[in-house]
């Protein structure tokens, strides 16, 4: 009957977590706050009406953080796994080891031990993955410059957590400490392993295996598969002693390049939505509210969590700008990952079980953390803002874009994509004095066409909040210019869905996707290789002095 009691648990803290959720988004915050404070409700600290402990809720909660990973795995191909590069990884590195001292030292300050001092540090030192990669994907960032540099630096900080685990396990007890030296690195043999295993599997099994269940036409075999692939991935990396989110994005990657990345994200989708809304709730119901409200307890963990924020940003911006980011990227990054993560919770408890921090500062570092993580949609949502705003003061004007452009619009033309074939739309538009706003995901476009004089929207244009943005509804004419098909094809679908009577002109790479791309809507396909094609030939005939009518 336990199971059977969790079950029960579970689809309460679901309810509430909805409900308390929709009503955050219905007063314009963002639903992970509301899912947090529905679980401080429902929780032990207040009305008690879900029995079952946290941590057995939040294990089955994990499954939606392996899904958030695992889905931006899949939006991580080879070449872009590339762009994270050196900087990246570096950033990571540094922004671990930098946080891990810096906390440790603010903490001696307050008359800890070193060991106690350094085991703080290191739960300081870890940000949320699922937390900051919900509010990116939801915000269409991942790609952005520093939702690029904020993944890259959570995954190094997510394969930190072994290194980490083992340190303070050490600081509690008397280990050898070459027991503990061969301890890490025995993990990170096992991670190479692991990556090169999954990897081969991806490249020589899986796509068979997809292909395989494509072709026997049943439409639910596909997704059944990759929720297989992704919690396999996941359990393995557990079992090995590795971080469970880890291996999830592991297994993403593995699948980014191949034809069935699109689907298997679409696929999973509501599936992720449900289990992350369990996970958040399950964070929530961490909080001890009376003691929380006991004394002068709330001033003091109110005061320590935005020195927590303060301290995680400045580090993680000063490293970024270190490797070689630009200002505005680093402030925004330092912005992404001023939270305390999921993951400090289980540092604290090890710390806490070896002696190392006692109950009283235990209860301010858990309240610290959950404080810390309801300000991830305040602090992630405004990051794009924060470029922008670093950009135009460093400059001194206001070149940059505004996130309202289209608010005073009306009747204007949408340029969606601003690469070579998006420019040469615009500077025509530009010579008629056509109003127009430009919809891209390159910061430094964006900026080039603010100093064009033209209005721009940072973000995907295949998300509805991005093209509200850009003032859909009030727009005549919709031009996508972005190459590849798949992704012009999801614009055209949002759009269209959108604005069912706006005029949509739509680029074509190749003309095999024509019929694809009207389907989803658009009015007029302008096919590439045709008009090469005319040109060629008009050259051609150019140079050879005929006369067309010959």
């Amino acid at each position: 009957m336990e199971a059977w009691d969790i079950l029960g648990d579970v689809v309460l803290l679901l309810a509430a977590a909805a409900m308390v959720g929709m009503l955050f988004e219905r007063l314009g915050a963002s639903s992970i706050i509301g899912c947090m404070i529905a679980g401080m409700l429902m929780g032990p600290g207040v009305l008690g009406w879900v029995a079952s402990e946290a941590k057995d809720i939040e294990h089955i909660a994990e499954i939606g953080v392996a899904l958030l990973l695992f889905t931006i795995g899949l939006e991580i191909s080879r070449a872009k796994l590339r762009t994270f590069g050196a900087k990246g990884i570096g950033a990571g590195v540094l922004q671990v080891t930098a946080t891990l001292f810096v906390g440790a030292l603010l903490a001696k300050l307050f008359g800890l031990s070193w060991p106690s001092a350094l085991a703080v540090g290191a739960i300081i030192t870890l940000s949320s993955t699922a937390a900051v990669a919900r509010v990116l994907t939801e915000r269409s960032e991942v790609d952005s410059l520093h939702g690029r540099m904020s993944l890259a630096v959570l995954i190094v900080q997510d394969v930190a957590l072994v290194p980490l685990l083992l340190m303070v396990t050490f600081l509690g007890d008397s280990s050898d400490f070459q027991d503990v030296i061969g301890q890490v690195g025995e993990a990170a043999g096992r991670i190479v392993v692991y990556t090169v295993v999954l990897f081969l599997a991806g490249v020589l099994l899986i796509p068979r295996v997809f292909r395989s269940s494509a072709a026997s036409g049943n439409r639910d075999l596909p997704v059944v598969l990759a929720v297989v692939i992704c919690l396999l991935a996941t359990w393995i990396s557990w079992r090995l002693g590795l971080s469970p989110a880890l291996g999830a994005f592991v297994a993403g990657l593995v699948l980014a390049d191949s034809a069935f990345a699109r689907q298997i994200r679409s696929d999973v989708a509501t599936l992720k939505a449900v289990f992350l809304t369990l996970f958040f709730a399950s964070i929530g119901m961490l909080a001890d509210l009376p003691w929380l409200l006991e004394g002068w307890h709330l001033p003091l963990v109110l005061a320590i969590s935005l020195g927590i924020v303060a301290v995680k940003a400045a580090v993680a911006a000063i490293v970024v700008r270190f490797v070689g980011g630009t200002l505005p990227i680093a402030v925004a990054v330092g912005a992404c990952l001023a939270q305390l993560g999921e993951f400090s919770f289980v540092l604290g408890a090890v710390a806490r079980s070896n002696g190392l921090l006692d109950t009283f500062t235990f209860q301010v570092l858990t309240s610290s953390s959950l404080i810390t993580l309801m300000l991830v949609p305040l602090l992630v949502g405004r990051a794009r803002w924060i470029v922008q705003l670093v950009d135009r003061i460093q400059r001194g004007d206001g070149s940059i874009a505004r996130a309202d452009v289209g608010v005073d619009l009306s009747g204007h033309t949408i340029v969606i994509g601003a690469g070579p074939a998006g420019r040469s739309v615009l500077r025509d538009l530009v010579e008629h004095d056509v109003a127009t706003v430009v919809i891209e995901a390159n910061p430094a476009t964006v900026q080039l066409v603010g100093k064009l004089g033209m209005h721009a929207v940072l973000g995907n244009a295949a998300r509805p909040e991005i093209l509200r943005e850009a003032g859909l509804s009030k727009a005549g004419v919709v031009v996508v210019t972005v190459p590849d098909p798949d992704a012009a094809t999801m614009v055209v679908e949002q759009v269209r869905s959108s604005a069912p009577d706006c005029k949509l002109i739509v680029r074509c790479r190749y003309n095999v996707h024509a019929a694809r791309l009207s389907k989803a809507g658009a009015d007029h396909v302008i096919l590439e290789e045709d008009k090469v094609g005319e040109a060629l030939g008009d050259l051609v005939v150019k140079e050879l002095g005929l006369n067309e009518s010959e």
